[in-house]
């Protein structure tokens, strides 16, 4: 093992162990896909990047979400349509953003033909506000939990959490992301434009139908009935198939989540150039970690720092694994730096906090 690789190893002891609910409660092993998909791509799509949704602010200074579960349909790969749900849109859900001391007021209206709840995963709220298995939302009606944030900043994920059915849910495509800051971390000389050099990345493998795609019918029993979970051949990021992003500042902070059923990526650039590890699940460590690769199961979040130079392209991947949920190389997307308009923006290196 390098001394880089070990650094991050020793750094981030408890990354995997102190997560403790994967979508799927597997133990090595799963159902479905078995080939990567290293070298079939054409980076042809450029990245969707989930709406930041914009909360009213009433007299009373709450900050008020309007969420809506409802089913849609995607296309992801040319010519082919799958049946999706998603959050305020066909697929995944919109950007959450609030700041530790906001007081915060969700309203959930559940349009699908089903019942689900809205979860808050890694949020330091009360039980009852909680969205889990005891708090269904039946179709039709809405729920509206509301509580203040006192947590340091962090890329925390809302999901559905209905008993027995979290997993088939989140596949078909309910989550999004739930960025907190504080002041401290706003002090911070961290990239952090939204979109540009602060980029969320929802990373999950799917297993897709051939022709008339009956064979996704397949993959949603299959998550939903499978012990071990499932494993896919492609790759979606942000809901987004074959994609790329277009790099236009020298350092980009990318907040990953593997929203995978039951795959754990393990995370490097084709190149092999290192990058800053700055944010866990916990939110941000004490100080940098140095790293070229990084492992995420299912659920857990990284930050990352990684500067790019003008032109150049270079693509995240994941390389095998030999925990029986990690096989086969991916590749997940090309970052494609700008050659002109080229930004400098925040990017020196700094301790995460002091």
């Amino acid at each position: 093992m390098r001394r880089r690789r070990f650094l991050t190893a020793t750094a981030l002891t408890g990354f995997a162990a102190g997560l403790g609910t994967t979508l799927t409660g597997c133990d090595g092993g799963g159902f479905g896909g078995g080939n990567g998909n290293a070298g079939r791509l054409g980076f042809t799509n450029r990245l969707k990047i989930p709406p930041q949704l914009r909360p009213r602010r009433d007299g009373d200074g709450v900050r008020r979400f309007e969420l809506g579960l409802r089913p849609g349909r995607r296309e992801f790969r040319p010519g082919e349509v799958t049946e999706t749900w998603g959050i305020n849109a066909a697929f995944l859900g919109p950007t959450l953003r609030a700041s530790r001391g906001d007081r915060v007021a969700m309203r959930v209206a559940n349009r699908l033909p089903e019942t689900s709840t809205l979860h808050w995963h890694g949020m330091r709220l009360p039980a009852r506000m909680d969205g889990g298995p005891h708090q269904p939302i039946e179709p039709g009606t809405t729920w509206s939990p509301s509580w203040t944030i006192d947590q340091p900043a962090g890329t925390l994920w809302y999901h559905p959490h209905p008993h027995g059915e979290t997993a088939r849910h989140v596949y078909k495509g309910l989550a999004g992301m739930f960025i907190l800051d504080d002041p401290e971390s706003r002090g911070l000389a961290l990239p952090d434009t939204y979109g540009v050099d602060d980029v969320p990345l929802i990373v999950a493998d799917r297993l897709f139908g051939e022709g008339d795609g009956r064979g996704r019918d397949i993959a949603e029993r299959a998550v939903a009935g499978s012990t071990f979970g499932l494993l896919g051949d492609d790759i979606l990021v942000n809901g987004t198939y074959d994609p790329y992003f277009a790099v236009t500042t020298e350092r980009v902070r990318l907040r990953v989540l593997n929203a995978a059923n039951a795959r754990m990526f393990h995370l490097g650039f084709s190149d092999d150039r290192t990058f800053q590890v700055i944010a866990t699940d916990s939110g941000l460590l004490p100080e940098p970690v140095e790293a070229d690769r990084v492992r995420l199961s299912p659920g857990e979040r990284v930050e990352i720092v990684v500067g790019f130079a003008p032109g150049e392209r270079v693509v995240l991947t994941s390389a095998s694994g030999d925990e029986g949920i990690d096989e086969e190389d991916f590749d997940l997307i090309r970052f494609t730096a700008a050659r002109t308009r080229w930004q400098r923006g925040r990017t020196r290196a700094t301790p995460c906090r002091t």
